[in-house]
């Protein structure tokens, strides 16, 4: 990342993409507790991964079992995480879960090439995305995905 800061006070743009993060990692504390029992200040052990991705961790299905199978050797088996348990791990792991643009871009390269979200050629079809979105992984409403999309006035048609 410094490096990236030091291309762009040259007056150059920073190059995307690389060994970078993908994912900009925000702090625990700052997601945690939007999640969190209010009353016992303890995390789900099930919400885990989905609190880890909050924080920007980048965690694929598979490590999801290996996580928390970690977190909750801490707090007890099957039990709610604390906070300070979540810090201590993210502490240690942070960074194997922060995954560089080559990641993201080989992912969605893979998914157009399968043809789940757009063409060969590499075209996304909103459509498509739109699709896959509301039903896998932590899915989106059709509805707030085209509330996103509206956002930005610079997409036109149904690809990208």
């Amino acid at each position: 990342m410094a490096a990236a800061a030091q291309e762009k006070s040259k007056g150059g743009e920073a190059k995307k993409g690389g060994k970078e993060p993908f994912a900009q990692q925000s702090e625990l504390k700052d997601v945690f507790y939007l999640f969190a029992d209010r009353k016992t200040k303890l995390l789900p052990l099930n919400d885990v991964t989905y609190v880890l991705r909050a924080c920007g961790l980048v965690i694929y299905g598979e490590e999801e079992a290996e996580i928390k199978a970690q977190v909750e050797k801490i707090d007890g088996l099957g039990k709610p995480v604390s906070f300070q348990t979540l810090q201590d791990w993210m502490t240690e792991n942070r960074s194997t879960y922060a995954r560089p643009y080559e990641h993201a871009y080989g992912a969605v390269w893979s998914l157009c090439k399968e043809e789940i979200i757009g063409d060969k050629s590499g075209v996304i079809k909103l459509p498509y995305l739109r699709h896959l979105v509301s039903e896998v992984g932590d899915k989106i409403k059709p509805e707030t995905f085209d509330k996103i999309l509206k956002g930005d006035d610079s997409i036109k048609g149904d690809t990208i």
